[in-house]
């Protein structure tokens, strides 16, 4: 039944995409010609298989509207269907801006995570499919060899949470003791008397580039989702449906960009692309922020782990959670370019702090500190 649906509504997209096509003079002249001489064909007076042949009789009409279809489809180009799709969806926009404030609003009344947890030396918050893990692990093994403790036995699961994870499954070892969590926060901690009258530790905040991170996340949860890749990047902005979708990573964005300008001192904003080009820099840094400075041994212990295949073979066989998908199923999975226009829609219309990414028309800017 899902499957139906989805096909039905892909199906009235690249109809509407395609009827746009051909009633707007800005669209491809060669893509209305295909179509066009596609359909002629249906008023031809001559055909190449006869219609007086049971059946088979007007497969050559149902063939070249088909590829008619195809080969117009193929020749609009990606500017006008992400111009249609702004056009498109405007007038839905006064509803998922109410729907995307009440997300919002519930979110600022209750998520108070980091004074709730605030006896804790430091906190890890990381946008979700965003190197959690591998940040994670790797800040682990480093504080482990600082500390002469022994690092976790997984990069995955419960027992990754020994040093580093939530604060009720951390153990109690002779090391700082670092809250991880996806956690946004509410509108509260942007409000510089709020902090002074209600301090907290030092916040690391590592973001990834939103449609990286959006593939990421479609990867790990297509099967749960049972929705399309276009229905994914639409997503929801009651934030009901989805683990996480464009909705959620613009709210994780502009709340954390609140929050780094009112504490430009207490928190720390890392790029997983960054992190990346420069992981030894980086975890000397974001230890340096909690007040930790790291020795040559203990960077050692984490550099063990950089690579994606040192990650993976420690992952915990029993959690089904996918933390490090293959090679193959990364590259297969990219969005559509309509699917990215409506991903750069979104952002440009609803998110105010790009935190260093130089998103399209933003209102304000976050870099790192």
């Amino acid at each position: 039944m899902i499957a139906n649906v989805t096909f039905l509504r892909a199906a009235g997209r690249e109809l509407r995409i395609l009827g746009r096509a051909l009633c707007d003079r800005r669209s491809c002249l060669l893509s209305k010609l295909v179509l066009l001489l596609g359909i002629a064909y249906l008023f031809v007076p001559i055909d190449l298989i006869p219609d007086r042949l049971p059946l088979i009789g007007h497969l050559d009409e149902l063939s070249f509207v088909a590829f008619a279809f195809a080969g117009s489809r193929r020749l609009v180009p990606p500017e006008f269907i992400a111009l249609s799709a702004d056009e498109s969806l405007a007038s839905g926009d006064s509803w998922e801006s109410v729907r995307f404030f009440v997300r919002i609003l519930r979110a600022d009344l209750a998520n108070f995570f980091l004074l709730q947890y605030r006896d804790v030396d430091g906190f890890l918050i990381t946008g979700k499919n965003s190197g959690t893990h591998w940040l994670k692990f790797m800040l682990s093994c480093a504080l482990a060899e600082q500390f002469g403790v022994a690092p976790p036995r997984r990069s995955s699961g419960q027992e990754a949470d020994s040093i580093i994870g939530h604060p009720r499954s951390m153990q109690n070892l002779p090391v700082p003791r670092i809250a991880s969590s996806h956690t946004i926060p509410s509108i509260a901690f942007a409000w510089r008397f709020v902090n002074r009258l209600c301090p907290h530790p030092p916040v690391v905040v590592l973001v990834r580039d939103i449609e990286a991170a959006m593939r990421s996340n479609y990867v790990k949860w297509r099967s749960h989702y049972g929705a399309s890749a276009t229905d994914y990047v639409r997503g929801d902005p009651s934030g009901r449906r989805y683990v996480a979708d464009v909705w959620w990573y613009m709210h994780f964005f502009n709340r954390w960009g609140d929050v780094l300008r009112a504490q430009p001192e207490n928190v720390l904003l890392v790029h997983y692309e960054d992190l990346q080009a420069a992981p030894a820099i980086w975890l000397r840094r974001i230890a340096a922020h909690y007040g930790i400075e790291l020795s040559s041994q203990a960077i050692a212990a984490a550099m063990r782990y950089v690579e994606r295949d040192a990650i993976r073979i420690r992952l915990d066989p029993h959690d089904t959670e996918i933390v490090v998908p293959s090679e193959e199923v990364r590259r297969s999975t990219q969005f559509a370019p309509e699917d990215a226009a409506l991903i750069g829609l979104a952002i440009r219309r609803h998110l105010r702090c790009d935190l260093g990414y130089g998103y399209p028309a933003m209102a304000c800017s976050n870099t790192p500190v």
